[in-house]
């Protein structure tokens, strides 16, 4: 029913669900007397056929809720959870940037994949716009949702193919500039760690590649540790990959996080952190100036891009056009990358 153009009513959007109008009210008000499976079946169906609650008396007493929503997609394969560091400094930032507009904060985190949390918030009326934390496995679906996107803001590096509002660090510039810095600082031998397979990953290690590309350096495919964000298993995982490593005097890691379990597993190791391995990460999380040594981190400007993405996504919604942003990416050294001389 792709490209119908008439709007239908809710009548006719419960004859095509095969359900009665007060289910479809109750589905679309994301009533729990409806089960979530015909919850997001009905959902799902009123994106596809263009029916839209701005027709229904909520709508016609109230024209905004006056609240954004904020989307943090969990992937229980990573081990992530709302208490990650970056996600809690993001959500801080949007936060506070959506009630200096005035706005409440709805925050969800769909742990499964396949559900429609952006189609339920925006077509339910619950919130104006979303602002989405990432994109991994998720571009043909935020691509397909046609002119919701106009109520939507990404957090993310851009990424072919993807027609959304994107607003994001230089990911590809923040791994070479990490990369420059420890082979300036007299390294050779740079481990990375980090899931190259996610897209902002991937960027960063891209980047990482430049550098030993510029340098006239190889880099060793062994010298790659693939683990996700999530932290609960990165110190026993890198632990035990340390006793049967290739040499390295460098470790190039995609999050702060990974890169303070790096530093907590080289230390019990007894390799000293920087005289026998440079350490750098990404994120420039708070913890990452309280650990012993500093570390050393790639900034990606959490808190202006909070309010970045809230300012483009305000202007969305009062009809103005924006372009995707990219927030000031640069190297914040402190001293976990430059070993005494």
């Amino acid at each position: 029913m792709t490209g119908i153009k008439k709007k239908i009513t809710m009548t006719e959007l419960a004859r095509l669900a095969n359900v009665t109008p007060s289910t479809v009210s109750r589905a679309l008000n994301d009533s729990p007397l409806v089960s979530r499976e015909t919850r997001d079946e009905i959902v799902a169906l009123a994106a596809k056929t263009g029916y839209v609650i701005n027709a229904s008396a909520r709508s016609l007493r109230r024209q905004s809720s006056e609240a954004i929503g904020i989307v943090i997609p969990l992937r229980p394969e990573s081990g992530q959870t709302i208490s990650d560091p970056f996600f809690l400094e993001m959500l801080g930032a949007v936060a506070h940037a959506t009630s200096k507009k005035g706005f409440d904060l709805i925050v969800t985190m769909p742990e499964d994949a396949s559900e429609i949390a952006e189609r339920r918030l925006l077509l339910t009326g619950r919130a104006d716009g979303l602002i989405i934390l990432g994109q991994a496995g998720r571009i043909e679906r935020l691509n397909a949702l046609g002119e919701l996107s106009d109520k939507i803001v990404v957090w993310g590096g851009k990424l072919k193919g993807s027609t959304y509002t994107l607003v994001g660090s230089d990911n590809r510039l923040g791994g070479r500039l990490a990369a420059e810095h420890l082979i300036e600082a007299g390294r050779k031998r740079l481990l990375f760690i980090g899931d190259n397979t996610l897209p902002e990953v991937d960027l960063r290690f891209k980047g990482f590649l430049d550098a030993h590309a510029k340098a006239g350096l190889r880099h060793a495919p062994a010298r790659i540790l693939n683990i996700d964000f999530g932290s609960e298993t990165a110190f026993s995982r890198i632990a035990e990959f340390l006793p049967k490593a290739p040499p390295f005097d460098a470790v190039f890691a995609a999050s702060d996080v990974l890169a303070i379990a790096a530093i907590q597993a080289l230390t019990a190791a007894g390799r000293r952190v920087p005289e026998d391995v440079s350490v750098v990460g990404y994120d420039n999380i708070g913890a990452s100036a309280l650990t012993v040594p500093g570390l050393t981190t790639v900034t990606q400007n959490i808190r202006l891009a909070g309010e970045i993405m809230v300012d483009l996504l305000i202007r969305k919604l009062a009809g103005e056009t924006v372009r995707s942003r990219t927030v000031p990416t640069g190297l914040i050294v402190r001293e976990s990358s430059i070993p005494k001389r």
